[in-house]
């Protein structure tokens, strides 16, 4: 947004000889209006400031996040609609993740408001937090107290227990005492009142460690190296049947009667076994951290856009290899090559690389072709379709090489890699690209009036050559 600052103060008439002083103002200066034609300029448009107040001069840029009104809409760093998403790869549209707009941040970013991305653990909710594509994994309906029958149904922890998805009432009070609490000539975990409750392994213990099962005492703390019950079988922690799903430390998780690991961020061997995080094979293509996945036994860079060393190896986004092809932006518009970020949508009025320069003006954005008879072309967008009568890259209606009004780059400018424009007429300027550069249908040699006989050439075999009489490189 710019200011404007060309006042017109003074009506001549047309047999008058009088004058009049205008004063020279900085650009900055503001002057009320009410329509565009207050502004007496091309370009300048009135810009809204709210109820009760007049507009202002301004002439529209494309808006960015610097706390200012650049497009003269009479909003502070609106950008235009553009969707996100910063959350691990495939995780987007799946269970309650989902996408969201990119806008400015308080300290002039862009960042990704409004997206949804995936909760650390799941919760018994019947949402899928995790956005792994399951409901509510690791709770059992069916035998789980907190959650009986469905999420949130909590049995009475002293007169209740979970069985088959419902909360029935417990005649055995206490399932370690020795006693047959209730009279109905089974005691403790011969009793199916205590099915799935904790209780001692044996009498001086302190800690609950083992759980009624299968009218029997089994293993409940199953990642603490011991054979817990009161008749060891030989089996510890997730060899034993009853650890199936079960905890086995902070981390860890017991499956297939060995521990897992399912804490892939942490620094910790959380089972104990292989490799620590990501060197471990149990945590392939899991999540490492907020943009990080384990991906071939290593952390690998899944978000190249929030300016965090995801991973802890390489560098931040772009600079890290893992994000070579990947997107640099939350807006789009942006892909990582070669370690650093490229902007690749270049007519959306966003500075989507996060450089400096806004479309045309990024040099990434050089000989872009928006196939509507336009180009980026020397930090600016430039009308190369110069035969078609139209206004091509909207520059207050010069139009091609129209006698008084034609458009400069049309008279004498650029249409391309090797090609200029010189009233209307392209030329190829480039003779040893195998291009046809000014798009006649002659490449190079062929082309005999822009590459004369003797202009340097690359023959097929890729050796240096010279344009030949006959339109041959030789």
């Amino acid at each position: 947004m710019k200011s404007f600052s060309s006042l017109f103060c003074c009506l001549v008439l047309a047999l008058s000889a009088a004058g009049c002083f205008v004063p020279e103002l900085p650009d900055d200066t503001l002057f009320s209006c009410d329509k565009p034609e207050d502004c007496a300029a091309e370009g300048v448009v009135c810009a809204p400031r709210g109820a009760g107040l007049r507009g202002y001069c301004c002439t529209p840029t494309d808006e960015v996040c610097n706390g200012q009104d650049d497009n003269c809409n009479g909003q502070l760093d609106d950008l235009a609609a553009a969707s996100c998403y910063t959350g691990p790869e495939g995780t987007k549209d799946v269970g309650g993740c989902k996408s969201g707009q990119a806008a400015c941040g308080t300290d002039g970013s862009i960042i990704c408001a409004g997206e949804v991305l995936p909760a650390a653990t799941e919760s018994c909710n019947g949402t899928d937090d995790d956005c792994d594509g399951e409901l509510d994994e690791g709770f059992n309906t069916q035998t789980d107290n907190a959650n009986c029958g469905r999420c949130g149904n909590r049995c009475n922890a002293l007169t209740e227990l979970c069985v088959d998805g419902a909360c029935k009432t417990r005649g055995e009070a206490l399932c370690d005492d020795d006693t047959d609490d209730d009279g109905d000539g089974s005691k403790d975990c011969a009793d199916d009142d205590c099915d799935n409750q904790e209780r001692l392994c044996k009498a001086g213990d302190t800690a609950k460690n083992c759980i009624c099962v299968g009218r029997t005492i089994g293993e409940a703390n199953c990642g603490d190296g011991i054979d817990n019950e009161p008749t060891p079988d030989g089996f510890i922690d997730c060899v034993e049947e009853e650890c199936t799903n079960k905890s086995c430390g902070t981390g860890c998780v017991c499956t297939n009667y060995v521990k897992k690991e399912i804490a892939c961020g942490d620094g910790i061997n959380n089972d104990g076994t292989e490799g620590i995080d990501c060197a471990d094979p149990d945590c392939a293509n899991q999540s490492c951290g907020t943009g990080c996945t384990c991906t071939g036994g290593k952390a690998v860079e899944t978000v190249c856009s929030d300016g965090i060393n995801n991973d802890g190896t390489e560098g931040i986004d772009c600079a890290d290899s893992d994000c070579n092809g990947k997107d640099c932006s939350v807006a789009g518009g942006c892909v990582c090559t070669g370690g650093t970020a490229k902007e690749t949508v270049c007519n959306d009025g966003l500075d989507n690389d996060g450089k400096g320069d806004v479309d045309c003006a990024d040099p990434d954005c050089n000989w872009t072709n928006f196939g509507d008879g336009t180009i980026c072309a020397g930090g600016k967008r430039v009308e190369v379709a110069c035969t078609d009568g139209t206004d091509n890259d909207g520059n207050g209606g010069k139009l091609d090489c129209a006698s008084g009004n034609a458009d400069p780059n049309c008279v004498s400018g650029l249409c391309g890699v090797g090609c200029t424009l010189t009233n209307c007429a392209r030329k190829e300027t480039t003779c040893n690209d195998r291009i046809d550069n000014d798009g006649d249908g002659q490449i190079d040699c062929a082309d005999r009036t822009d590459c004369p006989s003797g202009t340097a050439c690359t023959r097929n075999n890729g050796s240096a050559g010279t344009c030949q009489s006959n339109g041959s490189c030789n």
